[in-house]
């Protein structure tokens, strides 16, 4: 997406302003190559004057385009010809999109061909001149009834738990401050998808559409072989997405000494709600949006897709430095709430693309593929062919503890206690969580209780 050739034998092609207004709206920018025949077999035909092909190529990014477009251009020998090589610059988010003057049409890089851009697109790429509000605006129609009870009761709880400042605030105070609501009383976009008992009467685009296919989605032979729709609030549809993740794909089997067998997830549970919550939190929330998170999985291949490029950060500093958050109000309601197991849909801020990178690197695989085209993010992780089975156990003797209990026993000992925050806490699934612990009470290492009022399993040392 990146790169473009033209012929320029007889002259300069006559469509580069779609071209340069694409390669401006697209992150990184891109170059162009004038003197290859891609139709050839990318043969070097050359260029009918290396120096007027260079000032026709600038002159149209100063002219023709608006906001006029920043390029460079230099010459390299390739097979003897002498060929013109246009760097174009990515333009200020401020100024994109960068349009045509004479059509007012902006244009979109997309796999290796030039688009304009779609109502919706331009949208998004007007709401990111700015910090966006979309979270903010009032829900028509909705009111207090459209938010579960519970989940607030359990935020409010906990933000006058965690400081003194809360205390003595009243819940309107509290929901008005945090943005739950307006003043006037309306949930919030950002309140209704941290609380509301069914959003997508109000935002139905904020769903996440998943689909399980035999092969690539987009080849003639590959077969739909599962579509779910995942509504509710964020927290809900967190937990039936990575549920289904687990449930759909393929597991490594992993031959266990005594004639057992384990399933191994394809993908590391930790690391696939990461992305998912990256996906559900960081999302372009504007009333234009006209389709819900993707979520897709084909063999070999986790995809999730959402509208709106990244904010104030580029794909190459993913993972090692903090970046703008595009909705701020709803990460900090969802840092302090949590999913109908008990766990934290956000542990802090920043912290989902690291807790991926490490969640694969120690499964043995490969990092995400990040692509941001400016108007959707996309994260994809791919499973080698054949890959060996990345985790072995070994069944307990008495008094002993397998690798994953070793590594229970350490969470437990530091004072982690139930699943979710084992969970949390370690590399390991549920399904692996439960598992080893049913191993470590049988030894005897391990001992299962319930606190009052609290109807989860809780474990301490025996």
């Amino acid at each position: 997406e990146a790169v473009e050739v033209k012929r320029a034998l007889g002259g300069l092609p006559d469509d580069l302003a779609p071209l340069l207004s694409a390669f401006a709206n697209r992150p990184g920018g891109g170059a162009l190559i004038l003197g290859l025949d891609e139709a050839a077999s990318f043969a070097a035909t050359g260029v009918y004057d290396v120096k007027k092909a260079q000032q026709s190529v600038t002159h149209i990014a100063r002219s023709a385009l608006s906001p006029p477009v920043q390029v460079s251009c230099g010459t390299v020998t390739f097979e003897g010809t002498t060929l013109v090589v246009v760097q174009v610059k990515e333009a200020e988010s401020s100024d994109k999109p960068v349009s045509v003057t004479h059509s007012g049409l902006a244009y979109l890089r997309q796999y290796d061909g030039t688009y304009p851009l779609s109502d919706m697109e331009r949208q998004v790429f007007l709401a990111a001149r700015s910090q966006p509000e979309s979270e903010l605006r009032a829900v028509t129609g909705a009111t207090l009834d459209d938010l579960d009870r519970d989940s607030l009761a359990q935020f409010m709880a906990e933000r006058r738990s965690n400081s003194p400042v809360f205390a003595g605030w009243t819940d309107t105070d509290i929901l008005t401050h945090a943005h739950v609501t307006t003043p006037n009383g309306e949930p919030t976009v950002a309140g209704l998808l941290a609380f509301g008992r069914y959003p997508q009467s109000f935002l139905p685009m904020s769903s996440v559409q998943a689909s399980l296919w035999s092969g690539p989605s987009n080849a003639a032979a590959s077969r739909l072989l599962d579509s779910r729709e995942f509504v509710g609030r964020i927290g809900v549809i967190l937990d039936e997405a990575v549920s289904w993740v687990a449930r759909s794909t393929l597991t490594g089997i992993v031959d266990r000494d005594g004639g057992h067998r384990q399933d191994i997830p394809t993908y590391p549970p930790r690391a696939v709600r990461e992305l998912i919550a990256n996906a559900l939190v960081h999302r372009d929330l504007g009333s234009y949006v006209a389709s819900p998170v993707s979520l897709i999985l084909e063999p070999g291949q986790f995809i999730i897709s959402s509208v709106g490029g990244l904010f104030g950060i580029r794909v190459e500093a993913l993972g090692k430095t903090t970046s703008h958050l595009r909705n701020p109000h709803l990460a900090g309601l969802l840092l302090v709430s949590r999913t109908t197991d008990g766990m934290r849909i956000i542990e802090r801020l920043g912290s989902g693309i690291p807790r991926t990178l490490s969640a694969l690197q120690e499964a043995g695989m490969a990092p995400p593929i990040f692509y941001d085209n400016g108007i959707r993010f996309t994260a994809r992780i791919q499973v080698a062919r054949n890959e060996p089975p990345r985790v072995i156990t070994h069944p307990p003797e008495s008094g002993t503890a397998t690798v994953n209990g070793e590594a229970l026993l350490e969470a437990i000992r530091a004072g982690v206690g139930t699943v979710p925050e084992l969970m949390a806490t370690t590399t390991l699934s549920e399904r692996q969580i439960r598992y080893a612990l049913g191993e470590l009470t049988r030894s005897g290492l391990v001992t299962r209780f319930r606190t009052s009022g609290d109807r989860r399993d809780h474990f301490r040392l025996r």
